[in-house]
C-alpha cells in the first residue's frame, strides 16, 4: 500500500476531460477533491493541461520514454508510459472513467498486487450488455484480467448480476454506484398539461433504445384521439430508422427530433413535458430518467437492465415489458387524465429521485470503495 501524508492518492483516468458528453462527472470529481484524507488528480490523454487536468504527452514521446525506460530498468513485464508514470508516482488507485482505456493497465495487472497501484474501472451499459459478446478484446480482457482488477462499478444491481453470472466476475468486486443528477434541490410537484400530452425521451439513436417501441406508444396515443407532441433530444448511427418510422406510423405532425442540446438547457425543458419515455431493450440505468424524476416528471420504462430500479412502478411511474406498447399508452392516457393522481406521482418521483441519486450519495460511496480497496 502506497500511502504518503496519510492520503490516499487517486488518478482519475480520462480520454479526454471534460470532453465528453456525460455532464455529471466533473461536479463528482470536484467534490472528491474537497475531502479530507483523498489527494485526487485528473490524467487524460487528450486535450489541453490546465489546473484541472494533466495531460500525458504524445503518443511518440510516451514511445521514447518507455524505451529509455526499459534501458535503465530491469522489467520481468513490459510496462507502458503510463503505467511507468504512475509507479513513479506513487500512485495509491488508478480509477479509470472512460473504461476502454483498459489496455492502458494490462502491464500493472500483470505485476504482483502489492508492487502496483489498485484498479478501479467504471463500466458503462454498452461494457456489460454488449461489447464482450461482439468484440474480442472485451472477452479475453473480462476472462483473462477481470478477477485481477480490484473494483468494478456498475450503475444497477441487474448489470453487476449480469457482469458476474456472464462474464465471471467476483461479486465481490462488483461495486453499484448509480450515477447523479447532482446536488439536492427544492422542487414543487407538476401538475399535466390541460391540451395534449407532452412526452419527451432523451437518448442515442441505436437499438438498445427501441426507437420502435417508443414511436408506436405515440401511434397508439394518436390513434385513441389525444392529441400528444412527441419530442427526442439525441442523435446516433440509428437516425436513419427514426426517419423512415415516423413516416411509415404516420405521425410526423407530433414527433419533433430535437437533437443534442446543453444539459442544463434541457434540465429547464424537460420539466414542460407530462411523461418521460424509455422503453428500451437494454439500458444499464437511465440517467435521463432519474433527471426528469427529481423534477417531477413521471417516466414510463421497460423493465430491461436498470431502469426497475429507478421507477417505483404505479408510484413514480410505470414499468412495462419492451413490446407492451399498448398498455404503455393507456397507462399515460389514464394518469394524464387525473391531475389529482399525476400530482401525486410527480411528487414521488421528486422524493425518491432525490433521496437516492443525489451527488452527496455517490460521493459517499465513492470515498468507501476507495478505503476498502486501499487497505
Amino acid at each position: 500500500m502506497m500511502v504518503q501524508d496519510n492520503k490516499i492518492k487517486i488518478v482519475q483516468l480520462f480520454d479526454s476531460y471534460s470532453n465528453f458528453y456525460q455532464p455529471y462527472i466533473p461536479p463528482v470529481i470536484e467534490s472528491l477533491k474537497k475531502m479530507n484524507g483523498l489527494k485526487i488528480t485528473v490524467n487524460a490523454f487528450n486535450g489541453k493541461s490546465d489546473g484541472n487536468v494533466v495531460v500525458f504527452p504524445s503518443y511518440y514521446r510516451r514511445k521514447f520514454k518507455e524505451k529509455l525506460y526499459e534501458l535503465t530498468h530491469r522489467l520481468n513485464h513490459k510496462l507502458n508510459y503510463v503505467e511507468i508514470y504512475f509507479l513513479q508516482k506513487n500512485i495509491d488507485i488508478i480509477h479509470i472513467q472512460h473504461s476502454y482505456l483498459f489496455p492502458k493497465v494490462l502491464g500493472l495487472l500483470s505485476l504482483e498486487k502489492n508492487k502496483r497501484p489498485k484498479i478501479i474501472i467504471s463500466l458503462s451499459g454498452g461494457d456489460t450488455y454488449v461489447k464482450p459478446w461482439v468484440q474480442k478484446k472485451w472477452a479475453d480482457f473480462y476472462s483473462n484480467y477481470g478477477n485481477k482488477v480490484d473494483a468494478f462499478i456498475t450503475m444497477s444491481e441487474h448489470q453487476k448480476k449480469y457482469l458476474n453470472t456472464k462474464w465471471g466476475i467476483d461479486n465481490a468486486k462488483i461495486h453499484v454506484i448509480p450515477i447523479s443528477f447532482g446536488p439536492r434541490f427544492n422542487n414543487t410537484p407538476k401538475k399535466p398539461t390541460t391540451t395534449k400530452i407532452k412526452i419527451v425521451s432523451v437518448f442515442r439513436m441505436c437499438w438498445e433504445k427501441n426507437i420502435d417501441g417508443n414511436l408506436r406508444v405515440i401511434k397508439h396515443i394518436k390513434e385513441s384521439g389525444i392529441s400528444v407532441q412527441y419530442d427526442i433530444y439525441g442523435s446516433g448511427k440509428e437516425i436513419g430508422q427514426f426517419y423512415y418510422l415516423v413516416d411509415k406510423y404516420g405521425i410526423q405532425e407530433c414527433v419533433n427530433l430535437i437533437g443534442e442540446i446543453e444539459n442544463n438547457k434541457l434540465k429547464k425543458r424537460i420539466r414542460d413535458y407530462d411523461f418521460i419515455l424509455q422503453l428500451s431493450h437494454s439500458e444499464s440505468l437511465g440517467m435521463s430518467v432519474i433527471e426528469a424524476q427529481s423534477i417531477g416528471v413521471p417516466a414510463i420504462v421497460s423493465n430491461a437492465g436498470g431502469l426497475p430500479e429507478i421507477v417505483d412502478h404505479k408510484k413514480t411511474g410505470f414499468v412495462v415489458e419492451s413490446y407492451e406498447i399498448e398498455h404503455a399508452a393507456k397507462m399515460m392516457i389514464k394518469l394524464w387524465t387525473k391531475a389529482d393522481q399525476y400530482i401525486e406521482f410527480s411528487r414521488n418521483a421528486i422524493l425518491r429521485s432525490q433521496d437516492l441519486f443525489n451527488i452527496e450519495n455517490e460521493v459517499r460511496s465513492l470515498i468507501t470503495l476507495y478505503k476498502d480497496v486501499n487497505k
